[in-house]
């Protein structure tokens, strides 16, 4: 591999009059073009070796493993690729890895950038939209060894000479960017909780965290747009229901209130109002940040969600679950299964009044028959939105192929490719057919009428 000094472009400004509109660039989300893709992460198929993920509390051989390799997506590129196209989609989110590209202090890998070039040009010319996610959870493990993370302001500038320089690698060929993947759940696991890196914990850190990567954001929205124009720049943002366990228990609803402030409506409110707050009871931490206006997009994930049980005996401890209450099972992953919770954050997110995309949606059932059901009842709950007027401008299934979930190794099936983890061997599903028949408009079901329910300018095309 070739490596090269670090030399990080300038920070660019945005343009400072408006481009002369015969030569505005083509709005990567339009209307009348609706995005069917799949998504997934650098880890999570590469693994990564120089990573600090690479060595967090490894369960056994196999978990290194599949952390150092993932299903070999980094040898197997062209190939899974080739899946996307045989899908018959139109985009493809994925991620690049920043500690592939600069996995020792100073070092610039090309030949990983180059990588990432070659796989947005591929994905062109086969008629597919490159959606370029620039953190995805992962980080260099030098960093960690520093003692540096999102706490620290030394680590949001490595973080940005990074993105700078990879936006300035793929500006020609990309045109919709994610600038983080759901800072709510990296804060959670790594600053709240301490179950994932750095494995700190408190509110006070957690703040600290959220206001550095929300402040990373709005400067990369500004380096993105002067590199890029015409770009649609967003963020990724999990959203999980938060539903009282016992609803005549007061102590359920106000539980369950303070984790939908602290998990959902942080971000949300954060794009809509520029402060950062994270409250429980009458304490809290408030800062402010230039975020208002710096959001082109929200990308939604949404998988589940959850039941909350406040203990009286551990008042300090707001206890959640999951529990089937809607029928339906729960997924390998121990998750309910409940599309009215979809229904309600996309509602919740168009608060923001910007477009959405539904940058993940899936389930992992190594059962084709309950992936199905999962994937048919999501998407006709979204047609409905979209026909109440809720502004979705794209659906992503999560995940390409199985892949290593975080914290729980190669056991969950969300791909709709299956993935022999001994020979890697990707084979296509009956859930694969039912996708591609939904976005070539072929489904039987109600989604195969999505353009009636729409006007014409805003009906979906498919590649």
């Amino acid at each position: 591999m070739t490596a090269t000094p670090e030399t990080p472009l300038p920070e660019s400004p945005l343009p400072e009059a408006p481009l002369p509109e015969d030569r505005l660039p083509e709005n990567p989300l339009p209307r009348d073009k609706f995005l069917w893709g799949v998504a997934t992460s650098a880890f999570q198929t590469e693994g990564a070796p120089t990573s600090d993920w690479a060595h967090w509390k490894i369960a056994d051989a196999a978990d290194q493993a599949a952390r150092l390799r993932g299903v070999g997506h980094h040898e197997r590129t062209a190939d899974d690729l080739e899946l996307v196209s045989e899908l018959g989609l139109n985009a493809y989110r994925f991620s690049v890895s920043w500690s592939r590209v600069v996995p020792r202090p100073g070092e610039w890998v090309q030949d990983e950038v180059d990588r990432c070039v070659n796989i947005a040009v591929t994905l062109r010319q086969k008629g597919i939209e490159p959606v370029v996610t620039l953190h995805h959870f992962a980080a260099p493990a030098w960093l960690a060894e520093r003692g540096l993370d999102w706490t620290e302001d030394a680590f949001v500038e490595e973080f940005i000479s990074f993105a700078t320089r990879i936006v300035g690698a793929l500006r020609g060929t990309v045109k919709i960017w994610l600038t983080l993947n759901e800072p709510n759940v990296h804060v959670s696991g790594g600053y709240l909780g301490g179950m994932t890196p750095p494995g700190k914990t408190g509110l006070r850190a957690a703040h600290r965290a959220l206001v550095n990567m929300l402040r990373a954001h709005a400067r990369l929205y500004t380096v993105i747009h002067g590199l890029c124009p015409g770009a649609a720049v967003g963020i990724t943002h999990n959203m999980l229901p938060f539903r009282p366990d016992r609803p005549d228990s007061f102590l359920d609803r106000r539980a369950a209130a303070i984790l939908d402030r602290l998990y959902n409506q942080s971000v949300l409110e954060a794009f809509r109002t520029g402060r950062v707050t994270l409250r429980l009871l009458p304490f809290g931490r408030i800062a402010a940040l230039p975020l208002v206006g710096r959001l082109d997009f929200l990308g939604v994930n949404y998988y589940t969600r959850a039941h909350v049980n406040f203990t009286e005996f551990h008042p300090s401890r707001l206890g959640y679950f999951w529990e089937d209450r809607t029928g339906r099972g729960l997924t390998e992953t121990g998750w309910e299964v409940c599309p009215e919770g979809f229904a309600e954050v996309l509602r919740a997110a168009s608060s923001l009044g910007v477009p959405l995309v539904i940058t993940e949606n899936g389930t992992a059932e190594t059962d084709d028959a309950r992936k199905i059901a999962f994937m048919r009842d999501h998407l006709e709950v979204m047609q409905r939105c979209r026909a109440e007027g809720v502004d979705v401008r794209g659906y992503f299934w999560w995940s390409l192929l199985d892949n290593y979930e975080w914290l729980i190794g190669l056991g969950p099936r969300f791909g709709l490719y299956r993935v022999d983890f001994t020979t890697l061997e990707r084979t296509r599903t009956a859930a694969a057919d039912e996708f591609a028949a939904h976005a070539a408009g072929r489904s039987g079901t109600i989604l195969g009428d999505m353009g009636e329910t729409s006007s014409t300018s805003d009906q979906p095309v498919s590649t």
